[in-house]
């Protein structure tokens, strides 16, 4: 089965659609299947990514999207071509947060899209049950009885709701570092307050500078307009900096004088701005031995790190991975219009004994997955078939391993006088596409090539 189509409807106050067409014609060439609609009426569906390009904070199509924001867990992304601090703080406080400046900030838009098709992360963080659970309540509602996760859980309801203090979350890739940084913000103070958030390595280093601090027009080259930095925007609410561990050591230092003053100059600038936002910060790397190497500055590692939270790996959350899995079945359920029974014995034996490098996020893709292709309203261990090769096998009976080896194994009887290259690429393709259930995106991306070529050898 094909993945379904990335739905996305285009509201624009102008006919200019020329920028935010050429972006998403770059994702159509990258594989992703996009379905866009240009409707005359604001009208909004479930699981679709609404984009508004906007003219300024008095835009028809903008006030209508405030006023029925509150009903939908949709993605909404706003494009403005005018940069001014009035409009992108005005558009901020109802709640957008995934906002790009057109034309200075598309290749940015791409890729943040990309990042969006890819984890398919359609639905707002701050209303979709995410790698918790998670739900605009916050902390409260984190699904999880594991001893491990409880006491991260305590620790952080005493942060949200007593302190403004920085925080570091530390924890493997995948346990959901952002996620619960939302639910900390979510908890706190400042819940009706920015939550603004970047991931460190996504931006080129000389970027991440005018990203973090913003840039006066005229500052350089192409500063034709003035940026309103993240801390500015991130004003009594809080500033969430994922990877803190990859920044250079010259980002590093500009941190730390904002943290320490808690003052910032914009690029070009020549006045001190102040700012008053809490700072979370996430890695999975350990600071204290980037510390001793000295590649991460002491002096910045303690002011982030007044309070630590280490979010356990999943495999140490014993029964929470069926808990998880039995919740993103009700949640896959209701997206795709299924009606899929809770995991049978044989199935949670399988997901507690399979390592999940890849955390919670590995588990909510590979329970969709598993609800998209299952048959008979039963999920069954070969709907798993991408993850079995790493499974520990001898926490399931004999005749669960025999269906395990077979599932990954292909029989290649051809005839070697009748059959080339050609024919031998086309037999194979077909064959591992049968063993995804049809799904030509895992296909394409495990033989190591396009969607446009596979679809061209499936001919």
């Amino acid at each position: 089965m094909a993945d379904p189509d990335i739905k996305i409807k285009i509201y624009s106050d102008s006919q200019d659609l020329v920028a935010v067409n050429s972006a998403l014609k770059q994702l159509e060439l990258k594989g992703f299947q996009i379905s866009i609609l240009f409707p005359a009426e604001f009208a909004i569906e479930q699981n679709e990514i609404i984009i508004l390009q906007v003219e300024n904070f008095e835009s028809r199509i903008l006030k209508q999207a405030i006023s029925v924001k509150h009903e939908y867990d949709n993605k909404f992304i706003i494009i403005m071509r005018n940069g001014e601090a009035l409009n992108v703080t005005s558009v901020l406080k109802h709640g957008f947060y995934d906002i790009f400046i057109f034309p200075y900030e598309l290749l940015k838009f791409t890729a943040y899209l990309t990042e969006v098709f890819t984890n398919k992360t359609y639905i707002t963080e701050s209303f979709k049950a995410g790698t918790f659970g998670m739900n605009k309540q916050g902390i409260r509602s984190i699904i999880g009885e594991s001893e491990g996760l409880i006491r991260v859980v305590d620790l952080a309801k005493k942060v949200s709701e007593k302190s403004n203090a920085n925080i570091i979350i530390l924890g493997e890739t995948g346990t959901g570092k952002g996620l619960f940084a939302r639910a900390i913000h979510n908890s706190g103070k400042a819940s009706n307050n920015p939550f603004i958030d970047i991931v460190c390595t996504a931006i080129p280093e000389n970027l991440l500078e005018s990203e973090l601090f913003g840039y006066e027009q005229g500052a350089f080259t192409d500063a034709r307009t003035r940026k309103i930095g993240l801390f500015e925007l991130a004003e009594r609410g809080t500033l969430f900096l994922d990877e803190i561990g990859d920044l250079s050591m010259n980002i590093q230092t500009k941190l730390l004088r904002a943290i320490e003053k808690k003052v910032i100059k914009r690029l070009g600038g020549v006045t001190d701005i102040p700012i008053n936002a809490r700072i979370i910060s996430a890695t999975n790397k350990n600071l204290e031995v980037m510390v001793n190497q000295n590649i991460f500055r002491r002096d910045l590692y303690h002011r982030l790190n007044v309070i630590s939270i280490e979010l356990p790996p999943l495999r140490e959350r014993g029964n929470d991975i069926i808990i998880l899995a039995n919740h993103f079945i009700s949640e896959f359920n209701k997206q795709f219009g299924r009606n899929i029974k809770k995991l049978d014995k044989d199935i949670q034996h399988f997901l507690k004994g399979y390592p999940w490098p890849g955390n919670v996020r590995e588990l909510r893709n590979a329970i969709e997955r598993a609800v998209l292709l299952c048959e008979n309203g039963k999920i069954q261990l070969k709907d798993f078939s991408n993850l079995i090769s790493n499974v520990k096998i001898e926490t399931l009976s004999e005749d669960k391993v025999t269906d395990i080896k077979q599932l990954h194994i292909i029989n290649m009887n051809i005839n070697y006088g009748s059959t080339n290259l050609k024919k031998l690429e086309t037999h194979y393709a077909k064959e591992v596409l049968s063993k995804l259930g049809g799904n030509k995106t895992q296909t394409a991306k495990l033989l190591g090539i396009s969607r446009p070529k596979l679809d061209s050898l499936l001919k």
